[in-house]
C-alpha cells in the first residue's frame, strides 16, 4: 500500500469566506503527532485519535488559503516518519444559487454497473467541479455545464458522497455555493 499520509478537506470545495472547515490528515499507524504546515510555515501539532488528526478552521479569512501538508512525526525527536501529498485550499465569498447534482440511474447501484454524474448550473459560462468526500482535491472537471462523467463497471472504490462547484468566469470572477451532498452506494 501507499504509505504516504492523506490529507483532506472536510466539507471539500472551495471554502466560504466567514466559514469553517476541518482538515483531517490519515495515516495507517496509530499514535505518534501530525504536524501541519501552511505555505512551509507550521500552524500546529495534532495528536491522533486512532488514526486520524483534526485541525478544524473556522472565521476563515482569505489568509487560510494556500497549500497545506501534513507530516507524520514520531518520537521525541519528532523524526518525519511520511508525509501528506499537497492540499491547496481557497476561500473565497460564494454566492448562490447552487448547482445540482444528479446520479443515474439512481444513488444505489450493483457494482459492475455505469454510472453517469452530472452537474447541472444556470450559467453556462461557468466550470463546475466535482469533489468526493475523504479525498483531496478535484475528483472531476466538468468541460461544459451540460457535461456527465461516465463510470463503468462501478465497484466500492466509487461509492461516497459526492458534491459539485461551480466557478463562474465573469468579473469579478466568484464561485458558488456547493451542491447538496449526494452518495453513491455500491453494492
Amino acid at each position: 500500500g501507499d504509505s504516504s499520509v492523506i490529507i483532506y478537506l472536510q466539507p471539500p470545495g472551495v471554502i466560504p469566506l466567514g466559514g469553517s472547515a476541518v482538515i483531517r490528515c490519515e495515516y495507517q499507524r496509530n499514535g505518534g503527532t501530525f504536524v501541519l504546515y501552511r505555505s512551509g510555515k507550521k500552524l500546529g501539532t495534532l495528536k491522533l485519535h486512532g488514526r486520524r488528526a483534526e485541525f478544524l478552521i473556522s472565521n476563515v479569512t482569505r489568509s487560510f488559503s494556500g497549500p497545506y501538508t501534513c507530516h507524520y512525526t514520531h518520537g521525541d525527536n519528532g523524526t518525519i516518519l511520511a508525509r501528506s501529498d499537497t492540499l491547496e485550499v481557497l476561500v473565497e465569498e460564494l454566492r448562490g444559487p447552487k448547482p445540482v447534482l444528479s446520479i443515474l440511474p439512481g444513488h444505489e447501484v450493483t457494482a459492475g454497473s455505469d454510472v453517469q454524474l452530472r452537474c447541472t448550473f444556470w450559467n453556462d459560462s461557468a466550470t463546475c467541479f466535482l469533489y468526493l468526500e475523504g479525498q483531496a482535491g478535484t475528483h472531476y472537471e466538468f468541460p461544459s455545464t451540460e457535461a456527465t462523467l461516465h463510470l463503468s463497471h462501478v465497484g466500492p472504490g466509487n461509492g461516497g458522497r459526492y458534491t459539485c462547484q461551480c466557478f463562474i468566469k465573469q468579473t469579478p470572477p466568484t464561485w458558488s455555493i456547493p451542491s447538496e451532498f449526494l452518495e453513491l452506494i455500491v453494492r
